[in-house]
């Protein structure tokens, strides 16, 4: 078969490398001049900026580092110092515990809330195959307390969205499924002795590397191995117009294909079968991003008091409009120019669409306020720039699930398969593992 990928970012890219190597003559219609869609990797003065994604975890099999050492991208594991996470709620940044001693201790939670979380398995268990928010979800096995000051800006991390709209089941599937088992600390306590008595028996798991990765010089150049490792399959500056049912497959803009492959946002996607294909164009049209802005900060590193971490996420409530803020610099030692810090601050997204209507002197403004108040930063940047993009992250609401198996089917009536962040998984892992999704769905096809 001969299929067009169209969409050049991860998603796109990573399907047609699957594709081909399954044996199907896939080739990659991108509109941008660049692989990598929102993946973009820039240097402004030896400041180092993520565009969009900048990171990854080690753990999965056929994940990302997988993919990178599959094509011979060097790869850096972030700094030991950037261990530690914070929360800014109430006022100010606390800690979050990694293990028990430190919760008993910390003051993130009121001796209340603390007991709220041991009584997590005695919550009921939410309804089989009834999605609900994370909010929801954290609010009924875990309290009030936890569902504010843990989850809520956990997902903003994750999806720069309020915790009340994003979906559980699509959101976080595994906690979805401990949900169903049980409950949380059950389902882990049972997956502990699960794995005492495997090794008891002498089983062992392949060994996986751990911790958070990202390929030397900014997640850009594994866009680019990917394009490289393509060839002459990337066709750049190709602007899709529209995309229309033939007899035997798909005419893209006139060209004739055994079926296509739609590796855009969904609201783009839509736009491109909205004559033609309706039932398709209706059901993507359900599948929502928010507009992100992210706001890079360069200071000496006189001016930043001493502070190891990954950075801090912002509570609901709270009197700063950034979202969260990484501590580059700290996380990937290379990122800024010596004696300076680097700090990528995230506006934005589900939580507060509007910040992205301010121009850039102003997110900048907002930003160096923001980061006076949570860690005290009165001095002048010595680099300051913006980052915009309108469609920026998925919204995985509630009920996402249900509206991706819909347009998944109503897709495969055209030939056409959905890839992508807006679908079955967001991250830079599972862009690389939803590329098999889309290579069982092709051969459906045959």
């Amino acid at each position: 078969m001969r299929i067009a990928v169209i969409g050049g970012g991860i998603g796109g890219l990573t399907a047609a490398r699957a594709l081909v190597a399954a044996g199907i003559d896939a080739h990659v219609l991108d509109a941008s001049e660049r692989p990598g869609g929102v993946v973009v990797t820039t240097n402004v003065g030896g400041f180092v900026r993520e565009h969009a994604a900048s990171s990854f975890l080690g753990g999965p099999p056929h994940g990302a580092l997988a993919l990178c050492n599959e094509l011979g991208v060097a790869v850096d594991k972030a700094s030991p110092r950037a261990k530690r996470r914070w929360i800014f709620i109430d006022g100010k940044l606390r800690a979050v515990p990694t293990n028990p001693i430190e919760l008993a201790r910390s003051d993130l939670l009121t001796w209340r809330g603390k007991l709220d979380l041991v009584r997590e398995p005695l919550r009921a268990r939410r309804g089989l195959g009834e999605d609900e928010s994370v909010h929801a979800f954290a609010a009924r096995r875990f309290g009030a307390e936890a569902a504010r000051a843990l989850f809520a800006p956990f997902v903003t991390g994750v999806f720069a969205a309020d915790a009340h709209a994003i979906s559980l089941e699509a959101g976080f599937p595994r906690l979805a499924a401990l949900d169903e088992q049980g409950g949380v600390l059950v389902g882990f306590a049972k997956q502990a002795v699960a794995g005492l008595l495997a090794r008891a028996r002498g089983e062992t798991e392949p060994k996986t590397a751990r911790g958070l990765w990202a390929p030397r010089g900014g997640l850009g150049t594994l866009a680019s191995a990917l394009a490289t490792s393509l060839g002459d399959r990337v066709r750049s500056g190709v602007r899709v117009r529209e995309i229309v049912r033939t007899v035997t497959g798909v005419a893209v803009d006139g060209e004739r294909w055994d079926g296509a492959v739609l590796a855009l946002p969904a609201e783009l996607a839509s736009a491109m079968v909205v004559d033609s294909m309706p039932e398709v164009a209706t059901r993507l049209r359900t599948i929502y991003r928010a507009p992100v802005a992210i706001a890079y900060l360069g200071f000496p590193e006189r001016a930043v008091r001493s502070r190891d971490g990954f950075g801090f996420l912002v509570a609901h409530g709270e009197d700063l409009r950034v979202l969260g803020v990484v501590f580059e610099s700290v996380v990937w030692p290379d990122r800024a120019p010596s004696g300076q810090v680097l700090l990528r601050c995230i506006f934005g997204g589900g939580r507060d669409p509007e910040a992205c209507d301010l121009s850039e002197p102003q997110l900048v403004e907002v930003a160096r306020r923001d980061l006076s108040i949570a860690l005290g930063i009165t001095e002048t940047p010595t680099h300051a720039s913006v980052v915009k993009w309108d469609r920026g992250i998925a919204q995985y609401q509630v009920g996402h699930r249900d509206h991706v198996r819909a347009a998944v089917v109503a897709a495969r009536a055209q030939r056409i398969a959905l890839a992508g962040a807006d679908y079955r998984g967001a991250s830079i892992n599972e862009l690389c593992a939803d590329a098999s999704v889309i290579v069982d769905e092709v051969r459906s096809w045959a």
